[in-house]
């Protein structure tokens, strides 16, 4: 065989043309080669030879496929007198038939030879069972056979046995459009396109698996005869049941099949996802649709989907948010109006979510109740975060001795103290929010004109320090954490004062509750936003000289431009009191 192959690849190599297109030699025995070698219809013409060609590439491989594939009759196998010998021929056999199967795939995908359907079988079990063998041969194989090469339910069989997925999902495709268009193998169709959703969703590449949600599309979007438009309505029936499946793996791309396809039964789609996975699969398609990111793909379908949700499914995206990632829920309240506040702030505080809760308290007119909340949690949180500091502590000073624990411990403190810092900066961040939203609704302070709600969240930062301050304990490991998260707090408040509280304001304020003190931690970033006034300062002043600048120089271009003459060689000796000159740049003058 490798001789052969030799010879096949040779490009120099010329051969007999087909002696015959439609018929394949399969039945040719070593006993009948003689009779036939001179024969017309064996394709090996002696003036063939003589003409310099080779014999017929196809008659080669009829008369090699009917020699090692030939069955092991009985009489042959009983020859061998030693039962030893007749294992080596079996064994020999067995080793030309797979050597015989692993040479055709070759020229199979070159197109230069043809084999039978049942021979194309076996070419593909030995390829299923051989070690080394790729999935991507046995596709590049399928799609260079012709669909009459090959039975389609045998070879089917053998790949899915093979669990090649990609090679099955070839197939699956091949039998959906062989019977898309007969109506009498409509379930056979309905089963090769759900087999096909299958080879999709179990593929190991990611990228891959989306390509179903194209595929899907495609199938359920033909309709140009009876026949088809009946088998797309049953794809859709199979996509409606596979959906879940499908939002698992994309809920963005799902999204979008479901606004190209089944608008229409968008509520009856979410009442069934409700019950599917306590609710986590009608939350992943809900907060594609409402959150904005299917927007982006397709924003067509994206709003005509959001003009068909009601106020029940935002209610119902709503508690499911709350259910799954309460975190969101501030951020969705305060960016979206689609909800009935009196049932969103009931949710909220049966699920003690605070920042949501302060917010619709302030949408429904109850300011200072909201910043109460707000500030409540606040100190809850600070809370929270000195106990987790004093548990490190502990846990530090107790397994300081064993190293590799305590870099185990270590990272694991880290994360849930940074986890807590930054639920404590989220709610820090929403008690700012309600201030700058209603800076101009509070402006007493004491009979001083002051923020009030921004001074509010000031002086409960500054007194937290005492009433986070554990007398027992000494640590000052432990002290400089709490100074360090609340100087961080304390700067963060700031930041965000300075642009709506006047520095005069900020500066009194701090300076009169602190008269009898060295101001502590106020002093840096007093000094800091001293600096960054004075820069700013600075650079608006630079700014002012940079336009007097200009104006300056403009005037002077302009005035100069004015007084500009023009030189004029020679003037007309006749003029009109009404002739019209004009004058070139070398000083000629031309009348108009």
């Amino acid at each position: 065989l490798d001789c052969l192959a030799i010879v096949l690849d040779d490009p120099a190599a010329q051969f007999l043309d087909n002696a015959r297109e439609s018929t394949l030699a399969v039945d040719y025995a070593p006993d009948m080669l003689l009779e036939r070698e001179h024969s017309d219809e064996s394709g090996l013409e002696i003036s063939g030879l003589n003409n310099g060609k080779l014999p017929n590439r196809q008659r080669i491989v009829d008369t090699l496929s009917s020699i090692i594939m030939a069955d092991l009759s009985s009489e042959i196998t009983s020859s061998f007198r030693h039962s030893d010998y007749k294992k080596q021929f079996m064994l020999l056999s067995i080793k030309a038939k797979d050597a015989f199967l692993d040479f055709l795939p070759k020229y199979l995908k070159l197109g230069v030879v043809q084999t039978s359907t049942s021979l194309t079988t076996e070419i593909f079990k030995r390829m299923c069972s051989k070690s080394g063998s790729s999935e991507s041969e046995i596709v590049s194989l399928l799609q260079a056979l012709p669909r009459s090469s090959y039975e389609l339910d045998e070879v089917l069989r053998t790949i899915e046995q093979a669990k090649s997925t990609r090679g099955s999902l070839f197939l699956h495709k091949v039998g959906v459009s062989m019977t898309l268009d007969r109506p009498d193998m409509s379930d056979k169709c309905q089963h090769h396109f759900n087999r096909s959703i299958d080879c999709y969703l179990i593929d190991k590449d990611e990228e891959f698996r989306k390509g179903v949600f194209a595929y899907v599309m495609k199938e359920c979007s033909s309709g140009n005869s009876n026949e088809a438009s009946s088998s797309s309505r049953y794809f859709r029936g199979i996509v409606l049941r596979r959906l879940p499946e499908l939002i698992k793996l994309d809920a963005d791309h799902a999204a979008q099949l479901v606004g190209e396809m089944f608008v229409g039964k968008l509520n009856m789609i979410i009442s069934s996802l409700e019950k599917m996975d306590s609710g986590r699969v009608a939350y992943s398609f809900l907060d594609a649709v409402i959150s904005g990111k299917f927007n982006k793909m397709d924003t067509v379908a994206s709003q005509e989907l959001l003009a068909n949700l009601t106020s029940n499914h935002h209610h119902k995206y709503l508690t499911l948010m709350a259910n799954f990632q309460p975190d969101r829920v501030y951020q969705y309240l305060s960016t979206n109006q689609s909800y009935r506040l009196k049932d969103a702030l009931e949710l909220c505080q049966k699920r003690k979510i605070a920042d949501a809760s302060a917010y619709l308290l302030e949408r429904m007119g109850d300011v200072s109740g909201a910043l109460q909340l707000m500030l409540q949690t606040l100190d809850t949180r600070l809370v929270t975060l000195r106990n987790i500091f004093l548990e490190n502590d502990a846990k530090s000073q107790s397994f300081g001795s064993r190293r590799a624990f305590n870099t185990k411990l270590s990272t694991l403190q880290n994360e849930v103290t940074e986890k807590e810092k930054n639920s404590l900066k989220q709610i820090l961040s929403a008690v700012l929010d309600l201030c700058e939203r209603n800076k101009n609704d509070h402006v007493t302070l004491e009979n001083e004109r002051g923020p009030l709600l921004w001074f509010h969240v000031l002086d409960r930062l500054v007194n937290a320090k005492s009433m986070l301050r554990d007398p027992k304990d000494s640590s000052q490991h432990l002290s400089a954490s709490i100074s360090t998260m609340l100087s961080e707090l304390l700067l963060m408040t700031m930041q965000r004062m300075m642009p709506n509280v006047s520095l005069y304001d900020l500066l009194h304020k701090i300076t009169k509750d602190h008269a009898q003190s060295d101001l502590g931690e106020f002093r840096e970033m007093l000094v800091s936003m001293l600096k960054t006034y004075s820069s700013e300062l600075d650079v608006c002043s630079n700014a002012v000289d940079v336009m007097y600048h200009d104006i300056s120089h403009m005037s002077m271009e302009k005035k100069r431009l004015k007084v500009q003459g023009s030189l004029v060689q020679e003037c007309p000796k006749r003029m009109t009191n009404h002739a019209v000159v004009t004058v070139t740049p070398s000083g000629k003058w031309e009348a108009v």
